[in-house]
């Protein structure tokens, strides 16, 4: 995750947080390896995503940003082989439940 422009993704719209978002989301990543070599099952991978999205809530994000940050989530459930976040994902996105 580079939060560059790609596609229809403008890039970050606040640069300032780049380099921590950058982490942020390298560490998460951490997790889910960490997950795999545990031997996760579905709804570990859910519970690291319900508790690691939020944390992005302390940024300034626009529309863009968390829809760049919902796919990069994706990514990494087609990695792990999670059909479903639950909902996590679009409920952070549009701030309601849409299911």
């Amino acid at each position: 995750m580079t939060f560059e422009s790609e596609g229809f993704y403008p890039g970050l719209a606040d640069e300032q947080n780049k380099t921590v978002l950058i982490n942020l989301f390298n560490n998460i990543i951490d997790e889910f390896i960490s997950g795999v070599e545990n031997n996760f099952n579905d709804k570990d991978y859910v519970n690291l995503i319900s508790k690691n999205v939020i944390r992005f809530d302390t940024y300034n994000l626009d529309t863009e940003d968390r829809e760049y940050i919902c796919s990069s989530f994706e990514k990494i459930m087609d990695a792990v082989d999670l059909g479903s976040s639950d909902g996590i994902l679009n409920k952070w996105m549009y701030e309601f439940d849409i299911s």
